[in-house]
């Protein structure tokens, strides 16, 4: 029934590219048309194990990037799907700035089959994302995080937690900053409100854009402080 219900919802509205909005005919069950996927800048081995930044082609397995062997995260490992730019970017905006959930969604459930290639997604606990400060959940109306962990935890049917981990600080958009001011403005700006969810737990944490890591490092921090087991970070793009 389920199938059949399908089926008459894509005679009735054709699915389009959520990119492009072409029609789409492929059978792969992607929102993006070819054109439009072969668009987006995938990341592959080799990588840092690490942070997951991307290495020269001959570089040896396990090879640590000079950031990871300065200071090593306190993550263990983080993987973003591809590059912020093109239809990765125009597609994330979509979502966060326009409001298109579907967007979200559907990035969640690319993002998913991307990890699942290179993370032991089914070894952890639970999909946590980092959270919106209150008044800017207000503003935006929802937490893009949110929508992207919902997706990867209902594919690897993982258990999501978005109530542990708050935001305690409103502080100024990061786009503008540099690496020292951006870790200087999310410093202690995140907390556990619930330990007992999070002690002796593996956690994926999940968000949509990796630049300089500073949020994901402050959330694995609290989080660890807090009992977690480990934390691995999963983003949607890398700028």
């Amino acid at each position: 029934m389920k199938s059949l219900f399908k089926g008459l919802i894509d005679l009735l509205f054709p699915p389009r590219c959520l990119s492009c909005n072409e029609l789409l005919i492929s059978e792969d069950d992607s929102d993006f048309c070819p054109d439009c996927k072969n668009r987006i800048s995938f990341y592959f081995p080799p990588f840092c194990p690490i942070c997951g930044f991307t290495l020269p082609p001959d570089t040896g397995d396990n090879t640590l990037c000079l950031r990871c062997v300065a200071a090593t995260p306190p993550f263990e490992a983080c993987r973003s799907m591809g590059r912020y730019e093109s239809v990765l970017l125009e597609a994330i905006h979509d979502l966060k700035y326009r409001g298109r959930i579907a967007t979200g969604v559907a990035l969640g459930n690319l993002l998913a089959s991307y990890i699942g290639q290179y993370l032991p997604v089914q070894d952890y606990d639970l999909v946590i994302p980092v959270p919106l400060h209150k008044k800017r959940l207000r503003e935006r109306g929802f937490n893009q995080s949110l929508i992207i962990a919902k997706s990867i935890a209902r594919n690897f049917s993982l258990t999501i937690d978005f109530q542990s981990l708050r935001r305690l600080t409103y502080t100024e958009p990061q786009i503008n900053l540099g690496r020292k001011e951006r870790e200087s403005n999310v410093r202690n700006a995140f907390a556990v409100v619930r330990e007992k969810a999070v002690a002796d737990s593996r956690i994926l944490l999940v968000d949509d854009v990796y630049t300089t890591g500073s949020t994901v490092k402050e959330c694995a921090r609290t989080l660890l402080k807090s009992g977690a087991k480990s934390v691995a970070v999963a983003t949607l793009a890398r700028a």
